[in-house]
């Protein structure tokens, strides 16, 4: 799978550590064992990363639309890196 890792963008790279996404990817697959669905899993364990990361470009003061555009733009990509690494995208 190290192609995934490769072809990751630089706004992605610059962000994320990829032994940080190593235990992420690992945490969505605990979850899986223990009886999560897929979606739950995923979804659960990228919002909790993202919550972790306190990043300081999430707007979390100003409005429900600026604070959404500004989380979706984490949670989106990293969903869809989880996805890719289980297969499932």
């Amino acid at each position: 799978m190290m192609g995934l890792n490769e072809n990751l963008s630089p706004w992605f790279k610059r962000r994320f550590d990829i032994n940080e996404l190593d235990d992420l990817i690992k945490e969505v697959k605990d979850q899986i064992e223990y009886g999560e669905s897929l979606d739950t899993a995923i979804y659960d364990t990228v919002r909790e990363f993202i919550k972790k990361g306190k990043f300081s470009d999430i707007d979390e003061f100003g409005t429900d639309v600026s604070y959404w555009e500004s989380y979706l733009k984490y949670e989106r990509p990293l969903v869809k890196y989880v996805k890719e690494k289980l297969g499932f995208d």
